[in-house]
């Protein structure tokens, strides 16, 4: 049986070699760059020394050539893997050394070889080697490079763990019998599969993904060889017979998988991903930021999560439609130069926006875990989007009411005050004057025409409680600064800073003559303040409005009563907003902004 391993092992070891040979061929030949073919030509070499060593050929040439493969291959294909630059540049000189320590050792007749330092050149060799690739790695590799070098890593640190067990198993590496020479001949296929993906696929799978799972069952593996060890190591030492002892170490492993199992897992998610957290967790605080009580829009955060998500430093996101992009735009920091990734928000089918993000700093492009995290982020805040789109239309419809329905009752107040009311009034004279002209003749129509004229005066009353009662006054007549002064200038605790407000819709004026006053109102009841400020001011699209007073502040945990809740109700009907906050100064904010649409006149300005 251990024959037929190893016959298999050295097939195995062969078919890769040939195979791996030819597929980065044919990538290179595909990709028809010309810098391409070095570190080509290099993992060529190298697969076809590993085909040819499977055949256990041991002959001094055939140990001469397989000393200048690995020689000059190696370092020329740490050099320029995987894309042919030479980086550093003076990593070429590496190359040249190499070639030239092998022609000086050919010219005296293989005594460096032969002597007791020997061992220095491919120990300085390898060092510098992985220098290379480690400065390559952090300084000048793309994304899609760093995934090939990632690969060649998987590929060695797999190899590295077959060499390191079967040494711990047998005390030597192709000694020991045929099974141990068959594990040792399989050793090296991890490296050269690594080798070829690098080189040919670097994108065949997730090699983060793989990565993970590699070292996840490496930690596990050696930290429950290492608890069966112990185990047994105690059981031997109380004098337990062999088969107690590896009873104590079974039961040990049994116990402590789980944990071990956990603990490995998350050892090797911290090496691989670091600070990239998983799509799910990403989910999480977009939902999170979702539900937050906050002034942010539905858009900005999104961006805002997908920002953090991805430590991306710009994150954009795009309506499909120009009807949407009130709702839909958003944008998390300044886009840089780099290719942005785009990625579509569809709700039932509609394309809704794009999320676009770019690759982390250092980074050419968005790793794979990025990736999927922002496609799951695109997918859970689709609902969000939709349902702010819909509560946008909601808003809109129900302000244009609102607006429409205070517009009618500025006008309903003006005809009843500036039309019926003087017809009452000048009705009501007459029927005096009636009253006054048939007292001496007939007393009869006299006192009718001064019923008359009560039942005139009292309609006159009427209409002007109704017209009252529709709209205050003072605010068509005088306006907004005007009324709040009529309403709360007579208070020593209270003062106004309100600039050119201008004319201002009927539902506005009237709004924020009802905010500021619930806010005034708020303050005395419960602030315990000296002094209350109220500032309005009109910005280009909407009126800003402040309350701030200096008492005690309202409490963390305090809700919103009756007051508070009339304020967001007011501002919400209009499509505004409102935040309440306590300044570092101390006291309440009340922070209000309502909507202007522009007229056509302000536009044409």
């Amino acid at each position: 049986m251990d024959e037929v391993l190893l016959t298999a092992s050295r097939l195995a070891l062969l078919v890769t070699g040939v195979g791996g040979a030819l597929a980065v061929v044919a990538s290179a030949t595909r990709r028809r760059v010309a810098r391409g073919w070095i570190p080509a030509a290099a993992a060529i070499a190298i697969l076809l020394l590993f085909a040819v060593e499977s055949g256990g050929a041991s002959s001094p040439v055939a140990q001469l050539l397989a000393l200048i493969t690995w020689a000059v291959g190696f370092p020329l294909l740490a050099a320029t893997f995987p894309d042919g630059r030479f980086v550093p540049r003076w990593s070429l000189g590496l190359v040249f050394a190499s070639v030239f320590v092998l022609i000086v050792d050919a010219v005296l007749g293989d005594r460096l070889r032969g002597s007791a330092g020997w061992w220095l050149f491919p120990v300085v060799q390898g060092l510098l080697a992985v220098g290379f690739i480690a400065y390559r790695y952090r300084r000048s590799a793309t994304t899609s490079e760093r995934e090939s070098v990632r690969w060649v890593l998987l590929g060695l640190i797999m190899t590295l763990t077959l060499f390191l067990v079967v040494s711990i198993g047998a005390g030597a590496i192709g000694g020991g019998g045929a099974l141990n020479e068959a594990v040792s001949n399989a050793a090296p296929i991890p490296l050269m599969l690594g080798l070829v993906i690098g080189l040919a696929w670097p994108r065949l799978w997730n090699v983060d993904a793989a990565f993970h799972v590699v070292l996840s069952v490496i930690f596990a593996v050696f930290a429950l060889g290492g608890v069966f060890g112990a185990a047994r190591w105690i059981a031997t030492a109380a004098d337990r017979p062999a088969v107690d002892a590896a009873v104590w170490g079974a039961v040990a492993v049994g116990v402590l998988a789980y944990p071990v199992v956990r603990a490995a897992t998350r050892a090797a998610t911290w090496l691989i991903y670091r600070d990239r957290i998983t799509p799910d967790q990403a989910v999480a605080r977009l939902a999170l930021a979702l539900d937050a009580d906050e002034a942010r829009p539905t858009a900005q955060r999104v961006t805002d999560t997908a920002a953090e998500a991805t430590t991306s430093p710009a994150v954009l996101l795009t309506a499909a439609s120009p009807v949407d992009e009130a709702v839909f735009t958003a944008k998390s920091g300044t886009p840089p130069e780099a290719a942005i990734s785009p990625f579509p928000i569809t709700f039932r089918g509609e394309l809704l926006a794009t999320l676009s993000a770019a690759p982390r700093l250092g980074e050419s492009e968005l790793s794979a875990r990025d990736r999927k995290v922002m496609a799951a982020i695109a997918q859970h805040a689709a609902p969000a989007l939709h349902g702010a789109r819909a509560l946008r239309e909601a808003t809109t419809t129900q302000a244009a009411l609102v607006a429409a329905r205070e517009e009618e009752r500025r006008r309903l107040r003006r005809e009843l005050h500036d039309d019926l009311g003087p017809a009452l009034s000048g009705l009501a004279l007459a029927a005096a004057a009636l009253a006054t002209r048939t007292e001496e003749i007939d007393d009869e129509i006299a006192q009718s025409a001064r019923e008359l004229q009560t039942d005139i005066n009292d309609a006159a009353t009427r209409s002007r409680e109704i017209s009252h009662g529709l709209r205050p006054p003072i605010l068509d007549d005088h306006g907004l600064e005007a009324a709040l002064r009529s309403r709360l200038g007579s208070a020593t605790d209270v003062v106004f800073e309100v600039g050119h407000l201008g004319d201002l819709p009927a539902a506005v004026d009237l709004a924020a003559l009802r905010i500021v006053q619930e806010a005034v109102t708020n303050v005395r009841r419960h602030a315990d303040a000296s002094l209350c400020r109220v500032a309005v001011e009109r910005a280009a699209n909407g009126l800003r409005i402040e309350v701030a007073d200096n008492g005690v502040g309202m409490p963390q945990t305090a809700t919103a009563g009756i007051g508070l809740r009339s304020i967001r109700e007011r501002a919400a009907e209009l499509g505004g907003r409102t935040r309440i906050s306590r300044p570092r100064a101390g006291g309440t904010l009340v922070t209000v902004w309502l909507p202007i649409e522009a007229t056509p006149d302000e536009e044409t300005r």
